[in-house]
């Protein structure tokens, strides 16, 4: 379990001093986070992440939570079409802003976002008391692409919030 290489996309005001990132690190170390800012050039990012990551040669596991889901499905994406398989998890990731409650999302972030149309590979988590995320229109689209997907997603709906306040007993489905 151990060998697994964790790399964690975090959400929109946050960190690698996240508790999900810190909870992360108490069961593998090795784990990185990919660290990002509002008004940071997220495509250099990404591209930097997936230049460290392409070299590993298996079970590599993306964790992307809001936002950060949205940004770990494009590395996972852009691994992909590199020849470079790998594991999603999404936490309550981030679709389209049209899913949030409040239109207050940063507009120079938002031309980083991108539709989210294949998938390979991916376990999503959605908290069913999300404040920040529309979950209804969550479940309805990845019941979706699972149907056009069969096998690659599957749906974890948990009794929990956006943040996942108890992340920590999620960590053995990951």
């Amino acid at each position: 379990m151990n060998n697994r290489q964790i790399v964690y996309l975090h959400g929109l005001n946050s960190s690698a001093k996240s508790n999900k990132f810190k909870s992360i690190l108490q069961i593998y170390p090795s784990a990185v986070c990919v660290e990002w800012k509002t008004d940071d050039n997220i495509s250099a990012i990404l591209n930097d992440a997936y230049e460290d990551l392409k070299g590993i040669i298996k079970d590599l596991t993306i964790i992307g939570s809001s936002t950060g889901g949205n940004f770990g499905w494009q590395l996972q994406r852009k691994l992909k079409e590199n020849g470079k398989s790998s594991k999603l998890i999404l936490l309550n990731p981030l679709i389209d802003v049209s899913f949030k409650y409040e239109d207050n999302f940063p507009e120079n972030l938002a031309k980083y976002l991108v539709d989210m149309n294949r998938f390979e590979n991916t376990k999503v988590f959605l908290g069913v008391h999300d404040e920040v995320l529309d979950v209804t229109k969550s479940i309805d689209f990845f019941e979706v692409q699972q149907n056009i997907f069969p096998d690659q997603i599957e749906i974890i709906e948990i009794d929990d919030d956006h943040r996942i306040k108890n992340f920590d007993s999620l960590l053995t489905l990951i």
